[in-house]
C-alpha cells in the first residue's frame, strides 16, 4: 500500500509541475486600446444563400426576388467572390428564389448580388441559355 501511496504522490507532483509549466506568462495576451476587429455587417434583408444542392447545381436565395431573372454573383463575407448563378423564373414563394449554380464554389450564408453590366455582358456571351449547358 506504501508504493501505491508514494506513485500516487509522484504523479500528482509530475501533474502539478506540467500544470504550472503551462500558466507561464505566455500563455495569456493581454492587449490594450480601442482598436476591433470586426466581420462585415449583413442585414436580415440582404440576399443570401440558404440552401445548395451540388447534385442539381441549384442554390437557393432567401431576400432573392428583387434579384430578378439574371445572372447573380455571390460572395462570401470579406467580399470574394465565389460563384456565378443564373436566377430561375420566379417560383410562387415570395420570398425565396432559385438559381443554377454555374460556375464557382457557392456556400450556404454567401451574400447575393446581380452582375453588373459589363460583367453581364460577359456571362451572356458564354451562357447563351444555360438549361442547355447543364
Amino acid at each position: 500500500m506504501r508504493l501505491h501511496s508514494s506513485l500516487i504522490a509522484a504523479f500528482s507532483c509530475a501533474l502539478a509541475l506540467i500544470l504550472v509549466g503551462c500558466a507561464g506568462p505566455n500563455g495569456v495576451r493581454i492587449t490594450e486600446g480601442q482598436k476591433r476587429e470586426t466581420a462585415p455587417m449583413i442585414t436580415d434583408k440582404e440576399p443570401m444563400i440558404v440552401h445548395i444542392d451540388l447534385f442539381e447545381r441549384i442554390a437557393t436565395i432567401r431576400n432573392g426576388m428583387d434579384l430578378g431573372d439574371q445572372f447573380l454573383i455571390t460572395a462570401d463575407y470579406a467580399g470574394v467572390e465565389t460563384a456565378v448563378l443564373k436566377a430561375r423564373p420566379s417560383s410562387l414563394s415570395e420570398t425565396l428564389l432559385t438559381a443554377d449554380i454555374l460556375e464557382g464554389d457557392p456556400e450556404i450564408n454567401n451574400t447575393v448580388k446581380t452582375a453588373d453590366s459589363t460583367r453581364d455582358i460577359e456571362l451572356t456571351k458564354i451562357y447563351s441559355n444555360p438549361d442547355q449547358e447543364n
